[in-house]
């Protein structure tokens, strides 16, 4: 449990701490490009941030914060994605969205 918090306290601190933004390499532009061509399709994106990688629909996108909300094609989780953390980001070919929402 000590190891736990000593970890926790880390993470925060370089979370809280840490000023150096890295541009993300499509923020220029393209990346705002596929997320309003997705809006406006109402299709399903798959987006690489921080090392993770999550697919679903856009909920929500921040244009004053600069940030995405996206829900998975099941509606069971949902997260929070800032434009400048986005590595990468891809539309969904719908029968992608269709054999995720069949999976159990």
């Amino acid at each position: 449990m000590k190891r736990f918090l000593e970890l926790l306290k880390d993470r925060a601190n370089v979370f809280f701490n840490d000023k150096t933004s890295q541009p993300a390499p499509l923020e220029d532009g393209k990346t705002i490009q596929i997320i309003e061509l997705a809006l406006r399709k109402k299709q399903g994106v798959h987006v690489i941030f921080q090392n993770k990688s999550f697919t679903g629909d856009i909920v929500k996108y921040d244009q004053e914060r600069k940030q995405l909300i996206v829900k998975n094609f099941k509606k069971s989780m949902s997260t929070i994605i800032r434009i400048s953390d986005i590595q990468k980001i891809s539309l969904v070919p719908h029968t992608i969205r269709i054999a995720q929402q069949k999976t159990p």
